[in-house]
């Protein structure tokens, strides 16, 4: 089906005003076991980013990114799936790049919340013409499953959250301009919280500004989810006070501050 057909404008305005839109059913299953396919291969040849947090203790996680050059089944997932035809309407962009792709691999026991947080605060990349893709192999209970603030996409942006800290709001960055993220979780019912339990083959759409987190689970359980994270027209290059996630060594040289995001290192997957 195609993406003007999936993606109606009540979805594109509720991405422009929330920043955050559940697409129902949007992958067949040829795709899913594509990425199955590819998360496979990614465990069992990990990238150079590959990190274990929490390792040795509850709530320890797997998470790579940046492996579309190392891993055909998502590079064949990004380039020919419906995936990047919804981004590119939802974001109203005529071309778009990918970021970068990243997978999150949780199993075997509990595992602590995701503190809240905005991505973009890691990123050397700031405009609206931004979205991740959220996809989840193993479908996600209504306890289990992520919160957004709705219209929090659209400011402040918060310093980073530190998530090895003690406090789950710890700064990431020592220094810059970014006020401190508030502690959501001491008072809940002062936010509008949002969430939605998730199936297999449903598609989060979020701005990577909007204020998210959660996604706990439960004990015993398995949840291997993958994010692609596109940008559109209007996305510039940005430098933070501090190293960013993923750090794409060496593009301060040939970048400034302002200059629009294009680099080998993001390819063009509609144009």
């Amino acid at each position: 089906m195609p993406a003007n057909a999936v993606v109606t404008d009540e979805m594109i305005r509720r991405y422009d005003e929330d920043g955050v839109v559940l697409i129902r059913k949007a992958l067949s299953p040829v795709w899913l076991d594509l990425i199955e396919m590819g998360v496979k291969r990614n465990l069992t040849n990990p990238g150079p980013q590959a990190t274990r947090y929490f390792e040795g203790k509850p709530g320890e996680f797997y998470d790579d990114h940046c492996n579309y050059d190392n891993v055909p089944e998502y590079r064949r997932l990004i380039e020919d799936s419906p995936i990047a035809d919804m981004m590119r309407r939802l974001l109203r962009t005529q071309q778009l790049w990918l970021f970068y792709d990243q997978i999150f691999v949780k199993e075997g026991g509990w595992s602590r919340p995701t503190p809240w947080h905005q991505d973009t605060p890691y990123f050397i990349a700031e405009g609206k013409q931004l979205g991740s893709a959220w996809i989840t192999l193993d479908s996600v209970s209504g306890d289990e499953a992520l919160e957004f603030i709705p219209g929090s996409h659209c400011g402040p942006l918060y310093n980073g959250a530190n998530f090895d800290g003690a406090e789950a709001n710890a700064p990431w960055y020592e220094g810059g301009d970014m006020p401190r993220l508030p502690d959501i979780n001491a008072d809940r019912a002062k936010w509008n919280i949002v969430s939605w339990p998730v199936e297999r083959g449903d598609i989060l759409f979020l701005h990577p500004s909007i204020l998210h987190g959660g996604a706990q689970m439960r004990e015993g359980g398995r949840r291997r989810t993958m994010s692609i994270r596109f940008f559109g027209d209007d996305v510039r290059y940005v430098e933070r006070p501090g190293k960013p996630a993923p750090p794409f060594f060496g593009i301060s040289e040939v970048l400034k501050p302002g200059d629009p995001l294009r680099h080998p290192y993001f390819p063009r997957i509609r144009a």
